[in-house]
C-alpha cells in the first residue's frame, strides 16, 4: 500500500491532521502530515504540540513562500495530498 503524504492548509490545532493520521488499512497507519499552515499562532501553537513532527507555518496562505514546503523527492511512490479545509475567518463563528 503505497502511503498518502500531507500538506495541511488552514490547519487550526490539528482536528483534519489527526483524522489523517488515524487512518488505517489493514490495522498500519497510512498517512503522515509533514507540513501545515495557519495564520494564527495560538492554533499552530496547539498544532504543534499535537504533531511535533510536522513543519509548522505560521502565516496567510495567500502569502506563503510555498518554495519552502517540503517536496515530493523523484522515486517516492507515496501519493501526495494538498488539503485545504475551510478557513475560520469566514466559515465558522470562532472567526
Amino acid at each position: 500500500m503505497k502511503k498518502f503524504v500531507i500538506i495541511d492548509l488552514f490547519c487550526g490545532a490539528g482536528g483534519t491532521s489527526f483524522g489523517f493520521t488515524s487512518a488505517t488499512l489493514n490495522g498500519e497507519q497510512i498517512a503522515d502530515v509533514i507540513a501545515c499552515v495557519n495564520h494564527d499562532p495560538v492554533a499552530i501553537k496547539s498544532h504543534l504540540a499535537n504533531f511535533p513532527g510536522c513543519v509548522h507555518f505560521t502565516e496567510d496562505v495567500r502569502t506563503l513562500d510555498v518554495s519552502k514546503l517540503p517536496r515530493k523527492e523523484p522515486g517516492d511512490d507515496s501519493i501526495w495530498i494538498l488539503w485545504a479545509s475551510l478557513e475560520c475567518t469566514h466559515f465558522s463563528n470562532a472567526k
